[in-house]
C-alpha cells in the first residue's frame, strides 16, 4: 500500500470535487491521522527542489504537480516569485532524487530552466510556478487546507539554505515548530501581510529557504515560505535609507496555500495537483502521542459529528517504485 502522500502523480486519481478550491473550505467525509514527524520528513526529502539563480541567489520549491507531455513527464514546482524573479538571471533546478532511479545513480539531478517558458509569476502575491520537464519519477506533494492551520496547529518547514560556517554545502533543512499568529484572523482583519504573507509560525529558517512547503501534521502542503520577520528599523536609519541590520525575531512567515488555489482554482486538471482538504486528527495511529494541542476548531468540529467518522492513516512508507 503506498502513502498517498509520496505516490508519483501518475497513479493518483481523486474524487475531490472543485468546490474543495473555493475561498470556503469544504472537508471530505473522512480525516487524516498525523504521522511522526520523521514520515513527513520523508515527504519533504522526496518533494523539494532547489533552485539556484546566475545572480548568485537561492531558493527552494516543492513539487505540486504532474501532467504528462510526449514521452516525457511535466513537474510543477510552487516557489516564491522572488526567487525567480530577477529579469536578466538564469536559472538552475536541483531535484529530488528520482524514485526510478537505481542504487548507482540515486542522487539529485541538476536540469537548466528558460526563464521565459518554464517561470510564471502569480499576480499580487509573492507565488511563482516553475514547470521542468524530465523521463524521471518524481513524487508529488498534496495541498492540504490552510484554512486548519491555525494558532497552535504543529508545522514543518523545509528547504535548502545558503551553506554557512559549520554546514558548509547545500543540505536540506527540515525544521519543526508551530502556528504562532494568522494575519489574515478574524481578530484583526485589517492586518494583514504584505505580498500574502499572512500566516506566522516558529520554525527556523535561513537564507535560501525561501520558496520551501510548510507542511502540515500529516505531510501536506498548508504554505510556501518566504519571509523572516526582524525587529523595527530605527526610524533615524530608514530617514536616510540605511539598510536595516536588525536581527530576526525568531517568527517567519509564509503565503497560505488557500491563496494560491484561489489564484488557480483548477489546479488539480491544469497540471495534477493533488490536493487532500479533509480535516486532520492531531492524535498519531498508535494512539500513544500527541502531536500539538488540536486547534479549536477541529474540536469544535469533533464535537459536532459523529464518532463514526472514517479515519485515514497515512502512518505507513511504501519505497516500492511502481511498475
Amino acid at each position: 500500500m503506498f502513502n498517498r502522500y509520496l505516490i508519483p502523480g501518475c497513479l493518483i486519481t481523486t474524487t475531490l470535487s472543485t468546490a474543495l478550491v473555493s475561498a470556503s473550505p469544504v472537508f471530505a467525509a473522512a480525516e487524516v491521522r498525523a504521522v511522526s514527524a520523521k514520515q513527513v520528513g520523508i515527504i519533504a526529502k522526496k518533494t523539494v527542489v532547489r533552485i539556484e539563480s546566475s545572480a548568485g541567489g537561492f531558493g527552494s520549491g516543492v513539487i505540486i504537480g504532474r501532467s504528462e507531455q510526449g514521452n516525457k513527464n511535466v513537474y510543477t514546482v510552487l516557489t516564491a516569485a522572488h526567487v525567480v524573479s530577477k529579469p536578466d538571471a538564469s536559472y538552475q533546478l536541483v531535484s529530488p532524487v528520482p524514485l526510478n532511479s537505481t542504487d548507482a545513480s540515486k542522487k539529485r539531478v541538476k536540469m537548466t530552466l528558460n526563464p521565459q517558458t518554464s517561470v510564471t509569476i502569480l499576480p499580487g502575491v509573492d507565488l511563482a510556478l516553475v514547470t521542468f520537464s524530465s523521463e524521471s519519477i518524481f513524487a508529488v506533494g498534496t495541498i492540504g487546507n490552510s484554512g486548519d492551520a491555525d494558532e497552535g496547529s504543529p508545522v514543518y518547514v523545509a528547504g535548502f539554505p545558503q551553506p554557512g560556517k559549520a554546514i558548509t554545502r547545500f543540505a536540506l533543512q527540515f525544521t519543526g515548530g508551530m502556528i504562532s499568529s494568522r494575519l489574515d484572523g478574524e481578530e484583526d482583519p485589517g492586518n494583514k501581510g504584505g505580498n500574502g504573507y499572512d500566516i506566522a509560525y516558529t520554525n527556523v529558517t535561513r537564507a535560501g529557504m525561501s520558496g520551501g512547503p510548510v507542511f502540515d501534521a500529516a505531510g501536506r502542503i498548508v504554505a510556501i515560505h518566504g519571509q523572516g520577520d526582524r525587529e523595527s528599523q530605527n526610524p533615524d536609519e530608514a530617514a536616510v535609507g540605511i539598510i536595516s541590520t536588525s536581527q530576526k525575531t525568531g517568527f517567519n512567515l509564509g503565503i497560505p496555500i488557500q491563496t494560491f488555489l484561489n489564484l488557480r482554482p483548477q489546479a488539480r486538471k491544469a497540471f495534477g495537483a493533488k490536493l487532500d482538504l479533509s480535516p486532520l486528527n492531531y492524535q498519531l495511529a498508535d494512539n500513544s502521542v500527541l502531536i500539538g494541542t488540536r486547534s479549536q476548531k477541529f474540536v469544535k468540529r469533533l464535537r459536532t459529528r459523529s464518532s463514526s467518522v472514517p479515519i485515514t492513516d497515512v502512518t505507513k512508507i511504501n519505497e516500492e517504485i511502481p511498475e
